[in-house]
């Protein structure tokens, strides 16, 4: 059996979800010590595809597990109807499964004909259990009613069929009318059982609601921006829309990794046949996304759904507005209730509602719109102008087309710059009262003793450091936006941070202490002014948070000058070069939690094939090898193993490019290169070719195996690869 059953992706098509699929396959097979998983998920992030795609492996491998997926839906009206719907479908994908007949889940049979297709092994039960539910459904009980429909999976494993149920969309439930509440009795039965299952939903439906006993959690993302990248390659692909690599990349960060969206825009460009091979032509689809596409039309739904009324939606559109651009800040509900005049129970639905899905932000009594979210806030805007200014369409477009132009750019800029912060909040995070040597600190006294010298050598001599310092405990930290918003204006959220904890461990007020920490940006040695104006900024922060004791460090490309260091004495605060806390990482041995993300020793060149372009090639891995210390014939050795795997690449491949594709990547103990052609993989060429006593690509080969320390042949989706491995 192949192909796809309930899933809309192929699952070599379904990107970036590699470790969610793994936790759900093994909670499905029972490997895991709990027999419950909640999903929980940002909406629109793909939750309803991971869960299908589960469902279709274990379809089609045909385990002993039978897959169950039922989603709600807004159309079920009651927890009664979707009880009903509950068991139909339960009953048919297990009549399905058993039967190894997919054709089953698009017919449309009734309760007793499934009973008539299921497999003798599985007629008992279903017989005893259709008897009992039309008996139950006689009753006057509805609570009754609902669970003994909702209990079918657990007589089913009573009766020796065991199944995983899937239940998705729980957020859906909000809708329902009625007494009953469909969540909470889902999850006492289940609680109850030994059936494995998995309840998914937006995740601030679930938040403080799940049972701890016999359950897990696992939250869904956003992908990475990797793994969106390589979702809009894929897509554009498939659907002949030509991007590049600028282009991709502002697809990956201005939809945030949001799969829904990215797909969305790259369909638009297929059906409108028009490429994605510059911002200009990226910025034109979403707009026309945004005015009438798929992405404006799937917040219209969630509007509509919410509040069917068009006037409350103006009201609402209204509110949202003046959060996102005139308010910036939380208010009171209160002041919402009194402009939409709306009775406590729509009020409070709606705003419930806005709230799992994400359009506002509502804790406590207080309200804030979700700013961070681009694409919402633009659709926003969008429909505020249109529809309750009433601005000509034409203005509207073309004036927020411009500003997408305009903005593109610095998303990018803004992008690369936070991924290439340090990561202060997961450094502070580490302090645990570590004995730290000053210099680690101290950019004064780094300057005199370390400057220049290689990282090992500076953990050498630190190593034997008299003079140090204790670092505070740490018992929480934050991105210093989330304790006084106002930072954000002369700082992006990663590189500022705050951090609480105590000094001596003695836990007592006079014990506490708050270290607020900032990256900043200076071409040379920080000057005077700069410290001080960024002094300012942090001490602002600690008079509006009323922290009482507190340390000040500032971060700096290249340290800090004789006044701006002593500017920081007087403002009890420590100044730090790049390169010392990048040594104090690993002398905290944090590397796995702040340096993770960093790739700044890793290279890329691509080659023309032919005409001597692996010496080019040669003479920059040769200084890249320098650079980071490697010895003079372990150096030789590297570029003649390049030559080699650059000429066979030349000589054998049929790229259509004709390029070669290179990376460089340095780690603490090795160094890893990586060659490849785009175009035509190993299996698409004749096997002897491959074969290591041809000729001279069979003594090449020998000879780069004979050079490095680990090598590796590789076919990837879009042709052939080669990595060597050189240790130091």
């Amino acid at each position: 059996m192949s192909g796809q059953i309930l899933a809309t992706v192929a699952a070599e098509d379904f990107i970036g979800r590699t470790r969610e699929l793994d936790t759900l396959w093994q909670h499905a097979k029972g490997e895991t010590a709990n027999h419950g998983l909640f999903l929980f998920s940002a909406p629109s992030v793909g939750t309803s595809e991971l869960l299908k795609q589960i469902y279709d492996r274990l379809f089609l491998n045909q385990t002993e597990t039978i897959p169950f997926y039922f989603a709600l839906k807004k159309s079920d009206k009651t927890a009664k109807q979707a009880a009903i719907r509950f068991l139909q479908d339960f009953l048919q994908q297990t009549v399905a499964f058993r039967r190894k007949d997919a054709r089953i889940l698009r017919s449309s049979p009734d309760v007793c004909e499934l009973a008539e297709l299921a497999i003798p092994s599985d007629g008992y039960w279903i017989d005893r259990l259709v008897a009992n539910c039309q008996t139950e459904s006689q009753l006057s009980d509805e609570r009754a009613f609902v669970r003994n429909y909702l209990s079918a999976p657990l007589r089913a494993f009573s009766g020796g069929a065991k199944s995983l149920v899937m239940v998705n969309d729980l957020h859906e439930a909000e809708y329902f009318t009625g007494e009953i509440d469909f969540v909470e009795e889902l999850k006492e039965i289940f609680a109850q059982s030994d059936v494995q299952f998995v309840f998914a939903g937006n995740r601030r439906f679930f938040f403080g609601s799940i049972p701890s006993a016999k359950s897990e959690r696992l939250e869904l993302k956003t992908l990475s921006f990797n793994d969106a990248g390589l979702l809009a390659e894929n897509l554009s692909e498939k659907l002949a829309v030509k991007i590049n690599e600028q282009t991709r990349d502002l697809i990956a960060a201005q939809f945030d990794g949001n799969p829904t969206f990215i797909r969305f825009m790259i369909q638009a460009a297929a059906a409108k046949k028009v490429d994605l091979d510059s911002f200009q032509q990226v910025e034109k689809i979403y707009a026309d996304e945004l005015f009438g596409g798929k992405t404006g039309k799937f917040y219209d739904t969630i509007f509509d759904e919410i509040a069917p009324n068009i006037e409350t939606q103006k009201h609402l559109l209204g509110l949202i507005y003046d959060a996102l651009t005139i308010e910036k800040e939380k208010t009171p509900i209160e002041s919402w209730q009194f402009r939409t005049n709306l009775n406590d129970a729509d009020f409070y639905r709606i705003m419930r509602l806005l709230n799992s899905h994400e359009i506002i932000r509502v804790t406590s009594n207080l309200v804030e719109g979700m700013s961070e979210n681009e694409i919402l806030t633009d659709y926003i805007k969008a429909r505020f102008r249109l529809e309750s200014i009433a601005e000509p369409r034409a203005l509207v477009i073309g004036e927020m087309l411009s500003e997408f132009l305009k903005r593109a750019p610095k998303t990018m800029a803004r992008f690369y710059r936070r991924n290439s912060a340090i990561g202060l909040r997961e450094l502070l995070s580490v302090f645990n009262r570590q004995e730290t040597p000053e210099n680690l600190l101290d950019y004064s006294i780094f300057k005199d003793e370390l400057k220049g010298a290689p990282t090992d050598e500076i953990l050498k001599i630190t190593a034997g450091e008299s003079t140090k310092i204790r670092l505070p405990q740490i018992a929480y930290t934050a991105h210093t936006v989330a304790f006084y918003p106002p930072i954000n204006q002369v700082s992006e959220t990663e590189r500022s941070a705050v951090a609480l904890g105590f000094q001596e461990c003695n836990y007592t007020d006079d014990d506490e202490i708050v270290w607020i920490a900032a990256e900043i940006e200076a071409k040379f040695e920080a000057s005077k002014e700069l410290t001080e104006f960024w002094c300012d900024r942090l001490e602002m922060v600690a008079l509006m948070c009323n922290f009482l004791n507190y340390k000040l460090w500032l971060v700096a490309p290249e340290g800090f000058s004789p006044d701006a260091i002593k500017i920081l004495k007087q403002r009890n605060g420590y100044g730090s070069s790049r390169k010392q806390v990048e040594v104090l990482i690993k002398f905290l041995q944090a590397e796995t939690i702040v340096g993770e993300k960093r790739t700044e020793n890793e290279y890329e060149m691509i080659v023309p094939m032919g005409e001597d372009t692996e010496l080019i090639a040669a003479h920059a891995i040769e200084e890249i090898a320098r650079r980071h210390h490697f010895a003079p014939k372990a150096i030789n050795q590297i570029k003649t193993a390049l030559v080699e795997a650059c000429i066979n690449a030349a000589e054998h491949s049929h790229s259509p490019d004709r390029k070669i594709y290179q990376k460089f990547s340095i780690e603490k103990d090795k160094i890893i290169i990586t060659i490849s052609n785009r175009g035509l993989r190993l299996a698409d060429k004749k096997t002897q070719e491959l074969k290591p006593d041809e000729g001279r690509r069979g003594w090449g080969l020998k000879l780069i195996q004979s050079l490095m320390d680990e090598v590796k042949f590789e076919q990837v989706d879009d042709g052939t690869r080669i990595s060597m491995v050189k240790y130091l």
